[in-house]
């Protein structure tokens, strides 16, 4: 059950990220419609922080897929 927890982690962060990173992609080209009262610079730091985030959700997903397979290795139970 850990083992799904930490691939659906890490499946997350991965898509938060590359979501994240083409909507800055699109801000970069030009191409992406900024919402209304809403500056440029705002939309491009909340999708940093977004993608930021995605990596740490996937480093989290890795260290419970790390902690599941030594609790596994070991014997231990949860």
């Amino acid at each position: 059950m850990i083992d799904a927890t930490a691939l659906l982690m890490v499946l997350g962060g991965i898509v938060l990220f590359a979501f994240a990173r083409q909507t800055l992609r699109a801000i970069g080209a030009g191409t992406h419609d900024m919402p209304a009262g809403i500056s440029a610079v705002a939309v491009t730091d909340f999708h940093v922080a977004q993608s930021r985030l995605g990596l740490w959700i996937v480093g989290l997903g890795v260290l419970v897929g790390i902690t599941a397979a030594v609790r596994h290795r070991y014997g231990t139970k949860v």
